[in-house]
């Protein structure tokens, strides 16, 4: 990998903050002022998967390592900030901590058996974890949701109506994420953060470099499931409700696909990945694509879109997503080679 290859994804110049910054505040203005009720709600969501796909880019993109167990780990995160809500008397606004300390503590749980192995049984491990956290969660709670007994209801100086308590819920959600997503950005910007890749690309040479390759590895997974046990804790502040249902292993499954198609090592390729995942489905059921049975089914399916998604990110990038592919593009341009085309099939395809 070229220094331009780790260096410049992560650069963020003060051009590109004041941009950044200022989409962020039109989406931020735009969802508070325009949205429905039920599209503040969706974007809130979408807010709090931003964390999870977070962590998950920093296994795929900055760890070399594979995941099949993020959405376990924001079910996780959910599960014990709800319950340190109603049973331990923690304030509702910090449910967030509670979901990243669960979700820190079972990925260091899972990474400790799973690195000492080669790097495709943390995949496995994860999986499986995906597969037993919504029968634990049954188990714990039941076969009914279990709600959070609170309100987050907007403050007299907000000047929000208590009746758009949604548009408040909106607010403390993205409150904890832009904050976490910046202290993220510098982590990964840092001495960790190249230390994180020289370990991807080549663990021997970072050995003996003095990097604790395998430390570093067990820092990585831990900090990936607490980023999604946050963002599972800020889940429950728009839904007030967990049930197992909710955190099924295709999540997981799904979150991986989209990270490795959309994800990238910028946090902010986060965003997309978290719109794509929770606004597909509402795009579907807006126009009707869903049909129960048969080929016409199989096509309009959201497990079909998935497919084709990894397929051709398979094909196309070579697994390493089109957010880096248009990366490369623009790093191209700049090298004065603005004629190639988007989708170079002879360079991109499968060997």
């Amino acid at each position: 990998m070229s220094p331009g290859d780790t260096v410049d994804p992560m650069e963020l110049t003060p051009r590109r903050q004041a941009l950044i910054v200022g989409a962020v505040a039109v989406i931020v203005i735009g969802v508070l002022t325009q949205a429905s009720l039920l599209f503040t709600t969706d974007a809130t969501k979408v807010a709090a998967f931003t964390l999870a796909f977070a962590g998950l880019s920093l296994l795929t993109h900055h760890l070399g390592l594979l995941s099949l167990g993020q959405g376990a780990m924001v079910g996780i995160g959910a599960v014990a900030g709800l319950h340190a809500v109603r049973d331990f008397g923690l304030p509702p606004t910090l449910i967030p901590l509670a979901g990243l300390a669960a979700g820190f503590l079972l990925g260091a749980i899972i990474a400790v058996p799973s690195l000492r192995l080669p790097k495709p049984y943390l995949a496995l491990l994860t999986l499986s974890v995906a597969v037993a956290v919504p029968i634990v969660i049954r188990q714990l709670d039941g076969p009914l949701p279990v709600t959070l007994d609170a309100e987050y209801l907007p403050p007299s100086w907000t000047g929000i109506d208590e009746r758009d308590e949604h548009q408040w819920e909106f607010i403390i959600v993205v409150a904890w994420v832009l904050p976490t997503l910046w202290i993220l950005h510098r982590l990964l910007r840092g001495p960790v953060g190249r230390a994180f890749i020289a370990s991807r690309d080549d663990p021997a040479a970072a050995a003996a470099f003095g990097i604790p390759v395998r430390r570093l590895r067990l820092f990585g997974v831990a900090l990936s499931g607490g980023l999604a046990g946050m963002a599972g804790g800020l889940t429950v502040v728009p839904v007030n409700i967990t049930d197992s249902p909710l955190y099924p292993e295709s999540l997981s499954i799904k979150m991986f696909a989209v990270a490795v198609a959309f994800g990238g090592q910028r946090v902010l390729s986060a965003i997309p990945s978290a719109a794509f995942l929770i606004l597909l489905p509402v795009w579907l059921g807006d126009r009707n694509w869903v049909v129960p049975s048969g080929w016409e089914g199989l096509l309009k399916s959201e497990g079909f879109i998935y497919a084709v998604l990894l397929l051709a990110t398979a094909h196309f990038t070579k697994g390493k997503g089109f957010t880096h592919l248009l990366g490369e593009r623009r790093r191209a341009r700049r090298l004065g080679l603005a004629n190639a085309p988007l989708f170079t099939f002879q360079r991109y395809r499968l060997k």
